[in-house]
């Protein structure tokens, strides 16, 4: 082709046809950058579209784990619920006194005190704030949901972090303390629910437990949590 197009410049030069010659000139020269802005357009479309089956990759990664994570909250809440009206009813209870009534009441709202932290999966969305992954995703509201997570996650986890130091460092203490937890001596254990400690315990653990569902309901991270599943779920076409 090349070879082709000198020929017809040389054999326009030998005849003398200057002017068809630099009209000849000038088409060649845009045939040539008509044919490298096609080239760059094929390329950057190809480059384009592997880049979306790149972001649909890291989207599927970010969707699958924060699906796990919705499931994970959602069960969170429902534990910490159950736990803080089972606190609610105990603190009612009080004085328990020697009402058998009141004690079979406790031991029945006591089976609620479940607890469990909250540990998502972040490796997906860690991997793509910490590089350049992050400007392969086109969607800007989701990209500023990416990168708040961290600090989301962070400010609940504080929240949380409270709750479970009083209980690890003053309430299950005072129970090994206090109790006989092989249930043995009873009157020993009857004795120590009755006492000012035990129910000033119970209403701090309750008091405690209330920071952690306002954290739930008034910090972002349930709405974060399901706008990252909203705005990663494939679309339907």
């Amino acid at each position: 082709m090349i070879n082709f197009f000198r020929k017809i410049r040389q054999n326009l030069l030998m005849e003398n046809k200057t002017g068809k010659y630099f009209k000849y000139a000038i088409g060649e020269i845009v045939l040539v950058m008509i044919g490298i802005l096609l080239a760059l357009q094929v390329s950057n479309w190809n480059q384009d579209r592997k880049d979306r089956i790149s972001e649909r990759k890291l989207l599927d990664n970010i969707h699958r784990d924060f699906v796990h994570n919705k499931v994970d909250f959602d069960s969170l809440k429902a534990i910490h619920y159950r736990a803080l009206e089972g606190l609610e009813k105990l603190v009612t209870l009080f004085p328990l006194g020697n009402d058998s009534l009141k004690y079979a009441a406790y031991k029945k709202y006591n089976l609620q005190m479940e607890g469990m932290t909250y540990y998502p999966y972040s490796g997906s969305i860690e991997s793509v704030v910490n590089s350049n992954a992050l400007q392969l995703i086109q969607d800007e509201e989701l990209q500023k949901y990416l990168v708040s997570w961290k600090d989301v996650f962070l400010d609940y986890k504080e929240d949380e972090k409270v709750y479970y130091d009083y209980l690890t460092d003053f309430l299950w203490p005072y129970y090994r303390d206090a109790f006989d937890t092989t249930g043995k001596d009873t009157a020993m254990n009857l004795a120590t629910r009755n006492t000012i400690k035990f129910q000033n315990m119970i209403v701090s653990r309750r008091n405690y437990l209330r920071g952690v569902i306002k954290a739930i309901e008034e910090e972002p991270i349930e709405n974060h949590i399901n706008e990252i599943v909203r705005l990663t779920k494939p679309k339907v076409e």
